[in-house]
């Protein structure tokens, strides 16, 4: 018997699962028409940051980091509803766990902040690759701890059970075809580089292509997904300001963040023509830089000078790397900006130096792909004269323009994803993309399961919509594979795992999540089931 109506043969489906006890949301699952399907080579995980787990801080002989350093410095004290900071003596005392307080001392309304244990992940490597392979992941994106492997910062001496320790994560993990994405640097550079002054030296492109090196040598037979430097837009803020790792002054925002702009991009492009002559031919890997993205929507539809500020802020936060990588430059936005407040300020210091014929060889196309990381999306205007002389850093000035976040919006986020991907298309020449950081933060002792599952259908969606169109995505890894320290926000303010930790066991043991269940079928069927 031929049904020729799709609505009949629905209704029968209905009475004969009925019948067998089996829901109409399971029927729907198999319903292909609703069903969005992944490519079979599509990467499907997700990400952590050394620092941000591993804890170990001073264990094996790892040296310290440019965060130990800075949160060993600086008292952190995270209360709600924002960060404090206050400067005392260089002395390690009891609180230096990285861990709420309030087992200690119920009545203390804060907690002490630092990465000395994070989520123990360097002595639990075995159940954090169990939980990844019951997770149902093909992929996993994580940073090898430079001060770990190379403690005085090249490879004159090599940390050997910090590279047995990465070693031991990339073969379990290969073992069960999880792919590594590896990020060479995120963030954690060791502190004895710093007192050369760390990315803002130029010295730290023959360093860091040290450290390359070693990475290739070592592990390059076994990875084939590489990431020198993790949103180097972070990393040069850093230079200008004082609430972020290495805090060298406010003094210097709008100059020393312009010099590690410079050279992050130098060092990356090193690291990229090194790979390229030496280990290319033997390991065929690809090699890319990691960005930061939000996408920005201008404050009235309807004004012109708004809908600039979108063009402006993407040259400002995302076209000063990518512009050199394509052809050399910088944004020409950008440098008018600068020139417009060295005039206001009766700035003579050149505070943006751009680069030379032969360095620009270099960059040029240094990259295989493009893996970036997206979370939200911001409102944008211009600034009026008065507030753009009232503006005390430099750097805010030579943007122009006034954010304000649009996070809450959560369509505009979906909208704002594509927005990224075609700027990506069109600026880059559609080059091939991987999303390696995506997601939105929980908040403690409150199940927004059902937020966290919106989020993540409606960036998958957008993601299918960009591979129907003939953009070429390689994958897709979502932050965070585990609740984990969120800098100085510290651990429990932003909870963006698939499994919790409970930071104040000294075991930190892992739980599932409610969500765990909806990830672990996209990440198993290849599929993104209907509501």
């Amino acid at each position: 018997m031929i049904y020729k109506s799709n609505k009949l043969l629905h209704v029968l489906i209905l009475i004969w699962t009925h019948i067998l006890n089996v829901s109409e949301s399971t029927v729907s699952f198999y319903n292909h028409k609703n069903v969005i399907q992944f490519p079979k080579d599509f990467k499907l995980g997700c990400g952590s940051g050394a620092y941000q787990i591993e804890g170990a801080w001073n264990q094996d002989n790892k040296s310290r980091s440019i965060w130990d350093h800075y949160f060993h410095t600086e008292k952190i004290l995270v209360h709600n509803p924002e960060v404090i900071h206050s400067t005392f003596k260089k002395k390690h005392t009891s609180f230096h766990r990285g861990t709420d307080i309030h087992d200690e001392d119920p009545t203390r309304s804060f907690s002490y902040v630092n990465g000395d244990v994070a989520c123990d992940s360097y002595n639990k490597l075995d159940v954090d690759v169990n939980n990844l392979i019951e997770l149902g992941v093909n992929t996993y994106r994580f940073s090898i701890s430079w001060p770990r492997v190379l403690p005085n910062g090249d490879d004159r001496f090599v940390n050997e059970p910090g590279v047995n320790y990465y070693k031991s994560l990339i073969q379990k993990l290969l073992n069960k075809n999880i792919t590594p994405v590896v990020i060479m640097y995120h963030w954690d550079l060791p502190n004895i580089l710093q007192n050369l002054g760390g990315w803002s030296n130029p010295n730290i492109v023959g360093y860091f292509e040290n450290y390359a090196n070693f990475l290739f040598k070592t592990f390059g037979s076994q990875v084939k997904l590489w990431i020198t430097i993790n949103e180097p837009r972070f990393v040069a803020i850093a230079y200008g300001t004082e609430t972020f790792a290495p805090n060298i002054g406010e003094v210097f925002n709008g100059i020393a963040d312009y010099m590690a702009i410079r050279n992050a991009l130098l060092s990356h492009a090193a690291a990229y023509k090194l790979y390229k002559k030496k280990y290319f031919a033997e390991q065929q890997g690809e090699i890319s830089l990691c960005f930061d993205t939000a996408a920005y929507f201008p404050v009235n539809p309807d004004s012109a000078e708004d809908k600039e500020c979108v063009s402006k802020v993407f040259d400002f936060s995302l076209g000063v790397f990518t512009q050199p990588l394509k052809n050399g430059t910088f944004p020409q936005s950008l440098l008018d900006q600068v020139a417009r407040t060295d005039k206001h300020e009766n700035i003579s210091l050149k505070r943006i130096v751009e680069f030379t014929e032969s360095e620009k060889q270099d960059l040029i196309r240094s990259y295989d792909f493009i893996a970036f990381n997206y979370y939200n999306s911001n409102k944008v205007r211009p600034m009026t004269e008065a507030e753009f002389k009232a503006e005390k850093y430099l750097l805010n000035k030579d943007l122009g323009v006034k954010l304000s976040s649009n996070a809450d919006n959560m369509d505009d986020t979906f909208k704002g994803f594509t927005q990224v991907v075609e700027w990506f298309v069109k600026n880059l020449d559609n080059p091939k993309l991987f999303v390696t950081e995506n997601g939105i933060y929980e908040k403690p002792n409150v199940d927004e399961s059902e937020k966290k599952i919106k989020y993540h259908r409606g960036i998958l969606t957008e993601i299918h919509k960009a591979l129907n169109k003939g953009v070429v995505i390689k994958g897709y890894c979502v932050w965070s594979f585990m609740d984990s320290l969120e800098w100085t926000s510290g651990y429990f303010k932003k909870l963006f795992g698939i499994y919790s930790v409970d930071f104040n066991d000294p075991e930190r043991p892992r739980t599932k999540k409610p969500s765990f269940e909806f990830f672990r079928k996209v990440f198993t069927t290849r599929t993104l089931p209907p509501v």
